[in-house]
């Protein structure tokens, strides 16, 4: 019978020692969540709550915010109203322990300043890294949903930062939980509304174990008044926009530290002109009749358009832009014809590949011009000793 009472008074123990546990878990994973963000180098965070899920291998932050150490900006780097962090129960189902992190709300503020102690670019610190610090288990999948993202520069206020609304986005199978068979095995796709009136729309793979960038990315960027950009107009090209609007086309792809791609801007029914009050700085009116004529010059008559086809090819290291190429693609639709108004599907790995072997830093066209050195020095050596120096007449 007292045998009886004690495993009674044992299970009672550890039942009482497991709600304690759970009462005390939301506390001890805060701490655990604010010592890792008051490790940061250059930035600082913390947490205001934290809810745990056991039954789902979960738990939730609630109020997070991180800024910049010693930057004297009205706006953190980041904060979120709420993110989750879970073990992703469909992988586990494969075989794989792993989870995922959605992000509610989150707010991303970028400021380039004049120098870099001012500057929160986020540039400092390996983010995805520090994420994993966060959860016991390699992420799979990241969500973001109804997130904003603004961009300030020098010159340029808060309130007239670019500004990207309801971002909503995934990247899936980081981990290649799938075992995709193909190179870039990680999808990603965002979509967001920019500038009140603009839609943005990114997608693409990626593989994230690669030792250099291999990515595969297409953006599209519509309907962006140009209006809502004279802060930036001003500051960086000293005129304004009556009217207009925007559209920007991106195809952009790189493996084995080489990218190529374009960027296929287009501006329609463009007024460029001073604002309603007479400009008194003369060259800066001089200034605005340039770029209204230069707009009326390079606009498409049928269509109104101002268009550009930018490609760009080259090294990871040293990027390079085909300007030649930019401004024939310029006269072409200014004069011939409109560009249309989708992706044209032209870049991936596979072209990358193939037609970037001329850009130089490969092994093959190293080994080639080495050979072709060596089969050319024996001869110019023998020449160059058959050859007596002329140094002409003596004097």
């Amino acid at each position: 019978m007292r045998r009886r009472y004690q495993y009674l008074w044992i299970a009672a123990i550890l039942v009482a020692s497991l709600i304690a546990l759970r009462l005390a878990l939301p506390s001890i994973v805060k701490g655990y969540v604010n010592d890792k963000l008051h490790a940061l180098q250059a930035y600082d965070g913390e947490v205001a709550d934290i809810d745990i899920a056991l039954w789902r291998g979960a738990y939730r932050i609630r109020g997070i915010r991180i800024a910049k150490r010693g930057v004297k900006q009205s706006t953190p780097f980041f904060s979120s109203d709420r993110v989750d962090f879970s073990i992703e129960w469909r992988s586990l189902l494969r075989g794989s322990v792993v989870s995922e992190a959605v992000f509610s709300q989150p707010n991303l503020n970028l400021v380039r300043a004049d120098n870099a102690e001012q500057s929160q670019l986020g540039k400092e610190e390996s983010w995805a890294e520090r994420l994993e610090d966060l959860f016991p288990f390699r992420f799979n999948t990241v969500r973001v949903e109804n997130g904003t993202v603004t961009f300030r520069a020098p010159g340029i206020r808060t309130q007239d930062a670019l500004k990207a609304t309801q971002v909503n986005g995934e990247i899936s199978n980081i981990t290649n939980v799938v075992d995709s068979s193909k190179e870039t095995f990680a999808a990603f796709r965002t979509t967001a509304t920019v500038l009140d009136s603009g839609s943005a729309a990114i997608n693409g793979s990626v593989n994230p174990l690669a030792s250099s960038p291999t990515f595969d990315v297409n953006l599209q960027l519509k309907n962006v008044l140009l209006p809502k950009v004279n802060p930036w107009l001003r500051q960086y090209i000293k005129a304004d926009a009556e009217s207009g609007d925007f559209e920007l086309y991106l195809e952009l792809a790189a493996a084995d530290g080489k990218f190529k791609g374009y960027a296929k801007p287009m501006m329609r029914n463009v007024k460029m002109y001073s604002s309603e009050e007479p400009e008194k700085n003369p060259l800066k009116r001089l200034w605005e009749g340039v770029v209204d004529f230069a707009a009326k010059v390079l606009e498409n008559d049928e269509t109104g358009e101002i268009a550009a086809r930018i490609p760009f090819t080259g090294t990871i290291q040293n990027p390079k832009a085909g300007i030649f190429a930019t401004i024939v693609s310029v006269l072409h639709n200014a004069f011939v014809s409109a560009f249309a108004r989708s992706l044209e599907g032209s870049i991936s790995l596979r072209d990358v590949k193939k037609s970037l072997q001329d850009i130089g830093d490969s092994p093959t066209s190293k080994k080639a011009e080495k050979s072709a050195v060596e089969e050319k020095a024996p001869g110019d050596k023998d020449r160059k000793k058959s050859e007596k120096p002329n140094f002409g007449p003596k004097r």
